[in-house]
């Protein structure tokens, strides 16, 4: 009895007819072609012209890009030797052999429509039921940016370093001017009237030395010669580099709804933002929003107020006060009456209002109110209270709205809310940086960025929705 199947090393194949007989069914090469299959991308297509040679088609290019940024492939070499090898990549590419330079080109001609599905993409979640319109959650990561920090310097060593270009030029010229035979292999048979080589590079770097300090602000600034929008940012590990801050919303089911690029490396500007483009991605207003402490500032507070959204963001002082709020004299045990706009410390001691502090930061005015105790002196528990002649309490205006949050997170649902703010979003950028390594960009400036975020947001979104199909049978 024969031990193996049939072993025939030069067997000829008549079938599968269809490349697409070596794709599983619930493969996600083909999640990716019928999503595809469903966005329009007249506005791509309409950029080509019908005279010279035909090319791909678009849809064929993007489920190229899409299903390589799903699975850790952004390279467009990397895709364009897997269209010759890979089953999944073949199928996609309708046997097709796209060179490297075809896709890299198709991408950056065309980022802006291709991060322009990513909303069509979130609504399609949303028609299939994938996503539940109700709480997100934010968070940020620093993604490092595609430019050496070495050539990121303030404006002082740009000029600096002018100057030694300045003198390596001319004594480049010196050189050439030294004798007629070092001129002759210098310039053999041409006019000798070229710029050598050496000096036409270091006129360029020049040029570009002198259109990044046309962008300086202010003295201390620090701007990246390779890529000028970049930012110095602290990574989570400690490192510092030039980087972006790359934001994204996700619902329960790890689903991203919004991703945004900012340059500014804290996080607080960016929850307006985020919360307003994920209603405009969703169509649908969301009711709550769960992020960080990195998000909390008095601003936001008063936003999502406003908006009518429940916030679940403790502020960054939040635990420290919890565990010095077992002191009975911390400012969190005193009681604040706003009918008469006084405080009450423990001792039953009353303080009034003493001064008010104004500052007018162009979009509103802020004010901070000053509390003082004039009993002091006469109370025996002082030196348990303050080491000062009196004690005193400072209020913002808008205190208030930090204590409804504070009381809300204390609560058992408020605090599971938070919570669930951490096993949905931390997986998502774990995945994007540690699993796929995305964790430095390829492309360069703010506009490009964005555009390469969202493509890796767009392809992990096409892995979660698979896997949430699969599942679901």
């Amino acid at each position: 009895m024969a031990k193996f199947k049939p072993y025939k090393v030069d067997q000829l194949m008549l079938l599968p007819s269809s490349i697409s007989d070596f794709v599983a069914e619930r493969h996600l090469a083909n999640l990716v072609d019928k999503v595809v299959e469903k966005l329009n991308t007249r506005a791509i297509e309409e950029k080509y012209s019908e005279l010279g040679q035909n090319t791909y088609h678009p849809k064929i290019m993007i489920k190229l890009l899409f299903y390589g940024y799903a699975i850790g492939h952004r390279s467009g070499r990397k895709i364009s030797v897997h269209c010759e090898t890979d089953t999944a990549y073949m199928y996609l590419a309708q046997m097709y052999r796209p060179d490297f330079r075809t896709i890299n080109d198709f991408r950056k001609n065309h980022l802006e429509e291709l991060s322009g599905c990513f909303v069509d993409i979130v609504r399609m979640c949303k028609e299939l039921g994938l996503v539940s319109i109700g709480q997100i959650n934010i968070d940020g990561t620093k993604i490092q940016a595609n430019a050496a920090n070495r050539r990121t310097k303030t404006k002082e060593e740009y000029q600096l370093w002018l100057e030694r270009i300045d003198e390596k030029i001319k004594k480049i010229l010196k050189e050439a001017g030294d004798t007629d035979a070092a001129e002759d292999r210098i310039y053999g048979d041409q006019r000798g009237d070229e710029l050598p080589e050496e000096i036409n590079t270091e006129e360029k770097l020049k040029k570009k030395i002198e259109e990044v300090m046309k962008k300086f602000k202010t003295g201390k600034e620090k701007i990246n010669l390779t890529d000028h929008e970049a930012k110095f940012m602290k990574h989570g590990n400690g490192r510092i580099d030039a980087s972006y801050n790359c934001q994204a919303a996700m619902t329960a089911e790890q689903i991203i709804v919004s991703s945004e690029v900012i340059t500014d490396p804290t996080d607080r500007n960016a929850l307006e933002l985020m919360v307003k483009t994920t209603d405009r991605n969703l169509a649908e207003q969301i009711k709550e929003v769960a992020a960080d402490s990195g998000y909390s500032s008095y601003d936001n507070y008063e936003y999502l107020a406003n908006s009518d959204k429940v916030g679940y963001i403790p502020d960054q002082d939040l635990r420290k006060d919890l565990s010095e709020g077992q002191d009975p004299y911390h400012q969190d045990n005193f009681h604040y009456d706003k009918e008469y706009d006084q405080y009450q410390c423990p001792a039953g001691k009353i303080l009034t209002l003493f001064r008010i502090r104004r500052k007018d930061y162009g979009y509103r005015e802020f004010q901070h109110k000053i509390y003082k105790c004039r009993e002091c002196s006469r109370c025996e528990k002082k030196a348990l209270c303050t080491a000062q002649q009196q004690r005193t309490v400072m209020r913002e205006d808008r205190k208030e709205l930090l204590e409804q949050m504070r009381a809300r997170l204390q609560t058992a649902e408020g605090h599971k809310k938070y919570t669930q703010r951490m096993w949905t979003t931390e997986p998502v950028f774990g995945h994007l940086k540690y699993n796929l390594g995305y964790r430095q960009f390829l492309l360069r400036t703010l506009t490009k960025v964005k555009g390469e975020f969202r493509l890796m947001c767009i392809g992990y979104n096409l892995k979660k929705m698979n896997k949430l199909i699969t599942a679901a049978g």
